[in-house]
């Protein structure tokens, strides 16, 4: 029945698009490059789109919804889910490097046939974005493919559930979400809904496959994936449904919503979610999965799936209505928004711009942090005050980073956006750092019962202690990845080119987090992990590494070529009146913020190591109780023995 699903939803955008023939070119401003080319490009987006989201879901319904061996393998029913993903992963990979030519040809208008006489497909290829960005998914399918058939362990699935991420976003962040006004907000919030949406649809069909093929042997198998898929779907719709309507918002115009086929599809897509969100909250409720309303109701969530991924690839191809209404200034198509003055500290508290992605991660890990601390102490156990107060600093201080006028600023100026770049790579890993989240997770979440599957707990343990994190923490990579990382993304053409798009810096933020953390988590983390140096070898450790951040500030400050000056330049703030002397505060402030994050890490390793020597004398002062006590037990025998003998 899925299949025939498909195959319908493929005649539906066949039809549409015959339909509306050269209407969504004409609205755009673009040339038509003929039915057969304009239909190829939509059918091969819908394959694409679907089969990512299928390989996608259908690994986390593998990770997070079936057992797991003692050794990390995933069982049986894990491993029909990544037949699912693996089978998906290939139709996913030749439909996104089919895209490349096909969405080149389509950009530029020219039908695909001509462009192959020509001799000009690569030509083509060059100067256009969606063509690169079918690159960038063509790459991590592969990267699937292989790791799907490569290992069954559950590490190296999570690491290709996180490849596909890496490949599934591209299409969408250059889409309609990632231009014109308020694409700032556009972008993160697209980023969450399409993750989001693709983990729905995979785990809901893998979810249906188990139901169609369960009997009395593996009901018990089917029971647990059912009431983990409930837990799943239900955090994938509302992280769909919330970003989704703010781009909705975003794009279309409250005229568009009933007069436009962009809206007409908004609502149809909008209804059918929300038929789909009903169907499994309903089907998953106290039903055992032989029952016929449970197998009706997987079978109907999955078709509709289907469907919405049609109306939504439909939608992507066609401008958004917000943009023919309205028209984009400089500021709206690089920035999204209009800047409302110069810097100031009024500017940065007042004017927010919510990031869906870092703000809203912030937000949630406060609040995990915070549901764990308090389950410690309703079990009657302690957590430190001051670790509780470093995580809450230290995504308080995330969330201003990237959220306030100084997240806006920074997109728009380097001065500021190096402060940004500073403080997510220096002084928020290491309050995160401090906060120890695993070591409250490890403590605050129940462990798994023998012969139970795997929670939450049992799958940070494997993380923790696998072979990438073991290479990653390795102090050598750490260093590395901390130290080189500045002068791959600013002294090469990286930053030219991230700058221009909000996902960009969103890379570049997330970059930034996670290189920080696992230098400071080699330094002071007080997390279990691979063995760790000595505190001296931490502390030497954490003197050679410094400096090369103040080396930094000083080639940045005194560099002859404006890094990203391109991007600036077509700005053209008007309080901006020398772009060099911008460059060189951003250089001054890397070199001067280097020093206030050393004291801070310094001090904390000193106070580490001050309480390990404690310990360990306490332990040996125990240890040499006890050898006096046995000595003095042991004369106290002799003279004993001595006294009986001479009686």
């Amino acid at each position: 029945m899925l299949t025939a699903t498909i195959v319908v939803a493929v005649g539906l955008v066949v039809s549409v698009t015959a339909v509306s023939g050269d209407t969504r070119y004409l609205a755009s401003g673009d040339s038509y490059p003929g039915i057969v080319t304009s239909q190829l490009y939509v059918v091969l987006r819908f394959v694409a789109a679907l089969s990512g989201a299928v390989t996608l879901g259908a690994l986390v319904h593998a990770l997070t919804c079936t057992r797991v061996t003692k050794s990390g393998r995933i069982g049986p029913e894990g491993y029909a889910a990544l037949l699912i993903a693996a089978r998906s992963s290939s139709v996913w990979l030749m439909s996104s490097a089919a895209l490349i030519p096909v969405s080149a040809a389509d950009a530029t208008g020219i039908g695909l046939g001509d462009a192959v006489r020509r001799g000009a497909l690569l030509d083509l290829v060059a100067p256009n974005e969606a063509p690169k960005a079918w690159m960038v998914s063509a790459v991590a399918a592969l990267a699937v493919v292989v790791l799907t058939r490569w290992s069954l362990n559950w590490v190296p699935l999570a690491a290709s559930a996180a490849v596909s991420v890496i490949g599934i976003l591209p299409a969408w962040v250059i889409g309609n979400a990632g231009q014109g006004r308020d694409h700032d907000i556009g972008t993160s919030a697209v980023i969450v809904a399409m993750v989001a949406f693709s983990v729905w649809t995979g785990a809901a069909i893998s979810l249906r496959s188990m139901i169609l093929r369960v009997d009395g042997r593996d009901a018990r198998e089917c029971d647990l994936a059912v009431s983990r898929h409930r837990v799943v779907a239900s955090c994938a719709a509302v992280l769909t449904v919330g970003p989704a309507i703010v781009v909705a918002v975003i794009l279309l115009p409250s005229g568009a919503v009933f007069n436009s086929e962009y809206g007409r599809f908004a609502l149809v897509a909008g209804a059918l979610v929300l038929v789909s969100a009903v169907l499994a909250v309903t089907a998953a409720v106290r039903r055992p999965p032989s029952d016929r309303y449970m197998r009706v109701s997987a079978q109907a969530s999955s078709v509709i799936l289907v469907f919405v991924w049609a109306l939504v690839v439909l939608m992507a191809v066609r401008p958004a209505p917000a943009f023919l209404v309205t028209a984009s200034t400089v500021y709206d198509v690089f920035l999204g928004f209009q800047p409302t003055g110069p810097p100031s500290l009024s500017q940065f508290a007042s004017f927010w711009r919510f990031d869906f992605v870092t703000g809203a991660g912030a937000v949630l890990l406060a609040g995990l942090y915070g549901w764990a601390v308090v389950r410690l102490r309703r079990r009657g156990d302690t957590w430190p005050l001051g670790r509780t107060v470093a995580w809450a600093s230290g995504c308080l201080t995330l969330l201003v980073t990237t959220s306030s006028g100084v997240g806006a600023y920074g997109s728009a100026m380097f001065g500021v956006h190096m402060g940004v770049h500073m403080t997510l790579n220096m002084f928020v890993p290491v309050l995160l750092v401090l906060g120890g989240p695993v070591t409250l997770a490890l403590r605050a979440l129940p462990a798994a019962r023998d012969g139970s599957a795997p929670g939450p707990r049992e799958w940070i343990v494997m993380v923790v202690h696998s072979p990438l994190l073991r290479v990653l923490s390795n102090p050598a990579v750490a260093v590395g990845l901390f130290v080189l990382s500045p002068f791959a993304v600013y002294f090469s053409p990286l930053f030219d080119e991230l700058v221009r798009y909000h996902w960009g810096h969103e890379l570049m933020n997330i970059h930034f987090i996670v290189t920080g953390y696992l230098y400071y988590w080699v330094i002071i983390g007080i997390d279990p992990g691979p063995k760790r140096l000595p505190h001296l070898g931490r502390l030497a450790l954490l003197f050679a590494a410094m400096p090369f951040h103040a080396f930094f500030g000083i080639a940045v400050m005194t560099m002859d070529r404006l890094i990203g000056g391109t991007f600036y330049r077509y700005l053209d703030l008007p309080w901006v009146q020398d772009l060099a002397s911008d460059q060189r505060f951003g250089g001054g402030l890397a070199w001067a913020s280097s020093e206030v994050p050393l004291v801070m890490v310094v001090l904390a390793l000193v106070t580490q190591w001050a309480r390990q020597d404690r310990k360990t004398e306490v332990r040996e002062d125990r240890a040499a109780d006890r050898t006096d006590d046995d000595e003095l037990a042991a004369y106290n025998a002799m003279l004993a023995q001595l006294a009986r003998t001479r009686k």
